[in-house]
């Protein structure tokens, strides 16, 4: 979706001579489901940084919101079931109408979904109705009845929520800078992002980066700035959370505040920041277990009810590390840099592939970085650069049909300035695929007793010499044969349950209680 809207600067703002940039954040509100579609409520808060030449301060900034509702069609959506979202904000910028107005236009990517979980009733063995009424804890399997067993490996889905991890903190400016007159620009983010589960919570790790663009109450320095990371350490609560889950974390949004407060001596050089992190919290466990995959009798015929299911097992999640580096130009030549303030980036995937062993990558990443320049008039400008890269995450055994989640993100931005024209920058990128592979097999849901087929039996030779065209399990041998795989095994001296192209073995029909 398109969100665009043109804002009037405020009465009590000056005229925009050039915009320096542009950051935005999308909050989403309420999600509310209906028959075969979902409505989203959220806002795009914008900052925008700007230079004037109608004050004595050239620096300003500008904030507002932009209110969004957009429906999507859904077939078979279930109002009375949650509704997953994710969004990216792909697009963001902002163009100068005249001096007064400015029109915001951002691209929206929305995605929904709805899970659905079923639960199915597999058998596991068979057991006589006489001690199935008994309810015997260990019943005994009944004479002439022969049983296969498999064994289902899938992950299942334990619990889900949403949570918000609070991060506050205080910062108070060094010595070196002056008191702050008024906050003009800021940015805060989540870097370095980790997390584990421990018993009862999720740790979460990593460093708060803080950005500060102010004006100082000294009048001889026009601009001043903070950049700072804060490390973290904490846990969110979660009881139902063990060591031993496999966690699927999202993060959706983030929600910041920047106060100024005076120290004891009454000068504006306090910071409080909180961050709130806004996830999607997700808990899986590996569960195995028997079930029962084919039967026959040779007292009597078994009709099996069989039922094709499809599950799904976490086939590996990977995290891995990219490191990028290259040169960016700065296009605008009269606007030399004198002094790199803050760096920031975004991560694109243009085209995600699944190849063998692996899932290729190519994207870009795309950096705003914030400098000061050598001229009064025009204190600050912008360098955009574009870094592309192309990358192999690893995953043994992965498939085309396979279902995986791909989260990318930057972990750290290095600058530095090579000359007036010319920077290096180092970007290391997080990326992180959960990869679920399916199955697709048969449980036996019903099982009915009828009695044997006489007359095929005694058209049956009471010793068949057997030929195998290919590899063979015994196992549809013996039940074709009305014999066991034992004795198979045993009448010709096997020590397998198979048997080759063009081997030779004898088999005896077996016919128990006649």
């Amino acid at each position: 979706m398109t969100l665009e809207e043109d804002i009037n600067v405020a009465d009590n703002k000056p005229d925009i001579d050039k915009i320096v940039k542009l950051q935005g954040d999308v909050l989403m509100g309420q999600i509310t489901p209906f028959e075969e579609r979902v409505t989203i409520k959220g806002e795009l808060a914008f900052s925008l940084l700007y230079i004037t030449g109608d004050d004595l301060r050239p620096i300003h900034n500008m904030q507002g919101q932009i209110p969004f509702e957009e429906t999507i069609n859904m077939e078979g959506l279930q109002p009375e079931s949650d509704v997953l979202y994710h969004f990216e904000l792909e697009d963001l910028q902002a163009k100068l109408i005249n001096s007064r107005k400015v029109s915001i236009r951002a691209l929206l990517a929305l995605k929904c979904c709805q899970e659905e979980q079923k639960e199915l009733a597999a058998g596991t063995d068979i057991v006589s109705s006489l001690e199935d009424r008994a309810d015997q804890a260990s019943p005994d399997t009944p004479e002439g009845l022969y049983c296969l067993y498999d064994e289902f490996a899938l992950t299942k889905l334990t619990s889900q929520k949403k949570d918000v991890f609070r991060i506050r903190d205080q910062v108070i400016l060094p010595k070196g800078k002056p008191n702050v007159e008024t906050i003009l620009y800021y940015e805060m983010d989540a870097g370095n992002l980790q997390h584990r589960p421990v018993d009862g919570g999720i740790r979460f790790l990593g460093d708060l980066k803080l950005f500060v663009l102010y004006l100082p109450e000294n009048e001889e320095r026009r601009l001043e700035y903070l950049d700072i990371e804060l490390p973290f350490d904490d846990v969110l609560s979660c009881e139902e959370c063990g060591e031993e889950m496999i966690p699927d974390i999202e993060l959706l949004f983030t929600n910041k505040l920047l106060e100024l407060r005076p120290d004891e001596d009454g000068e504006n050089r306090i910071l409080e920041v909180e961050l709130n992190l806004n996830f999607r919290i997700r808990f899986y466990e590996d569960e195995h277990f028997k079930y029962l995959k084919d039967a026959y009798s040779t007292k009597c015929t078994l009709n099996l009810e069989k039922k094709q299911i499809d599950t799904r097992k976490l086939l590996m999640k990977n995290q891995s590390i990219l490191r990028i580096t290259d040169r960016i130009q700065i296009a605008d030549s009269s606007q030399p840099i004198l002094q790199i303030c803050n760096p920031t980036g975004t991560v694109k995937i243009d085209e995600q592939t699944i190849i063998t062993d692996g899932i290729e990558l190519e994207g870009i990443v795309e950096l705003d970085i914030l400098y000061i320049t050598e001229d009064d008039a025009m204190p600050l400008s912008l360098a955009k650069g574009t870094l592309p890269f192309t990358h192999v995450i690893e995953i043994k055994g992965i498939s085309p049909g396979d279902d995986y989640e791909l989260d990318a993100d930057i972990s750290q931005i290095n600058v530095m300035m090579l000359d007036g024209q010319e920077i290096e920058a180092k970007v290391t990128l997080n990326l992180c695929a959960f990869v679920f592979t399916h199955r697709t097999g048969e449980i036996i849901t019903g099982i009915e007793e009828t009695p044997l087929d006489m007359e095929r039996l005694q058209e049956m030779p009471g010793v068949i010499g057997y030929i195998a065209e290919e590899k063979e399990d015994l196992w549809d041998i013996a039940k074709s044969c009305n014999t066991t795989v034992e004795d198979i095994m045993s009448l010709n001296s096997l020590d397998r349950d198979y048997i080759g192209a063009g081997e030779r073995i004898l088999l005896v029909k077996q016919i128990d209680g006649m």
